[in-house]
């Protein structure tokens, strides 16, 4: 599903995807965890169950955002 980002603040620089896993000694990977919460969440606009997740990485600065979209009325959330 491709993401109308006319309304979303500016994500130049960043690319679509997750970013990298964390390596060495304990450590969570927040990505597949977002993945899941959109997965199980319910949309706020038409009450869809089962949200799209959509990750974007910038390396410099270092962020991360994700998004959740609903594939049944396309409304998008940043968590």
């Amino acid at each position: 599903m491709k993401i109308d980002m006319a309304f979303v603040e500016d994500l130049s620089g960043y690319r679509v995807g997750r970013p990298p896993r964390p390596t060495g000694g304990l450590t969570v990977d927040g990505a597949s965890i977002d993945a899941e919460v959109c997965a199980e969440s319910k949309c706020d606009n038409c009450g869809h169950q089962g949200m799209e997740y959509h990750p974007f990485f910038r390396d410099e600065p270092r962020s991360y955002r994700a998004f959740m979209v609903c594939p049944e009325c396309n409304e998008v959330f940043e968590f």
